[in-house]
């Protein structure tokens, strides 16, 4: 897992029960507390909505790259897209963390309408969005987020939108510097209670 050599795909079907996996480990090392049953049952349950697109950084030689397997996305630590995991904690914790079969980081986009209600109605939602702790340093959030983006406008969404908590400097960064915009009032985070913002893109 640690290394710079991944390639940023369309996920292979069987991926997304490990990209549930490191969401809850991801989360748990961000928020430095024990992971959580509602966090997965929240990720699960975005899983399950209509679709848009799921890519994942992975290591060479995962079954996204076996010929036949859905090509390249064209398409970042953690999002809610919640936020990055805490820089210091990577290391200390990321032994505690799941291989993940292979998953450095993903992000997954629904449909229109599956976010929050003030959301824009003809934006894509970029659900949710991480990196493997000890995968970081290497531009792979930043590849993601362009990759999903890239991925939703070419299923026809010319905007996306994404959730952030208020709190999270590096996440905040990242995502303007990649054309999101704040969109709306602050609202409270459905499980942490932690003030959250929508951003979004600006479409042509």
């Amino acid at each position: 897992m640690i290394g710079s050599s991944f390639v940023v795909r369309a996920a292979s079907e069987d991926e997304a029960a490990a990209c549930v996996d490191l969401w809850v480990a991801a989360v748990s090392v961000r928020d430095a507390v024990p992971e959580s049953d509602a966090v997965r049952a929240r990720a699960l349950a975005k899983f399950a909505e209509p679709r848009v697109a799921l890519v994942v950084a992975a290591e060479p030689g995962g079954p996204g790259d076996a010929p036949g397997a859905a090509g390249a996305a064209g398409v970042a630590g953690v999002a809610e897209v919640a936020g990055f995991a805490r820089a210091g904690a990577a290391g200390a914790a990321g032994s505690a963390l799941p291989g993940a079969a292979g998953v450095a980081g993903f992000a997954l986009v629904t449909a229109p309408g599956t976010g929050g209600p003030e959301d824009p109605e003809d934006a894509a939602y970029l659900s949710l969005l991480a990196v493997h702790p000890r995968a970081q340093g290497h531009g792979l959030g930043r590849d993601l987020l362009r990759a999903a983006v890239d991925a939703a406008s070419r299923s026809g969404h010319a905007r996306c939108v994404l959730h952030a908590l208020e709190d999270n400097a590096p996440a905040l960064g990242l995502y303007r510097s990649a054309g999101f915009r704040p969109w709306g009032e602050p609202f409270a985070h459905p499980l942490s209670g932690r003030p959250t913002r929508a951003w979004v893109t600006v479409g042509d």
